[in-house]
């Protein structure tokens, strides 16, 4: 029995070129650009509309989905501030070391 595709760790050949639009998003963009329509420039004005009109949640909205065409959105990063004992252990001299051993009843002498 053969496998299908290409074999692991060769390169990619055919299909698309990176940047090419798919043909739905090219359909779209050709609708568009048929009926003289620009949906940021439409958005821009809405926000620009509200806000005259004070109707700051629609204009917030606006700016926010405008927002994501200036500025990438950010992800969420979880820290962890977990040292282990050993880490904890690596940065000390060899004084506050032996202190530390003898809190667990260990002898310095003998580690």
């Amino acid at each position: 029995m053969t496998s299908a595709g290409r074999k692991k760790g060769s390169a990619k050949t055919g299909g698309r070129k990176k940047g090419t639009p798919n043909k739905a998003t090219q359909t779209i963009t050709e609708k568009l650009e048929a009926l003289n329509c620009d949906p940021l420039e439409g958005m821009a004005k809405i926000a620009k509309q509200a806000m005259a009109e004070g109707e700051m949640a629609l204009a917030g909205q606006m700016f926010k989905e405008l927002a994501q065409y200036v500025a990438p959105k950010r992800k969420s990063v979880e820290m962890s501030t977990h040292v282990t004992f050993e880490e904890r252990l690596h940065d000390l001299s060899d004084d506050e070391l032996d202190a530390e051993l003898r809190g667990y009843s260990l002898d310095p002498s003998k580690v």
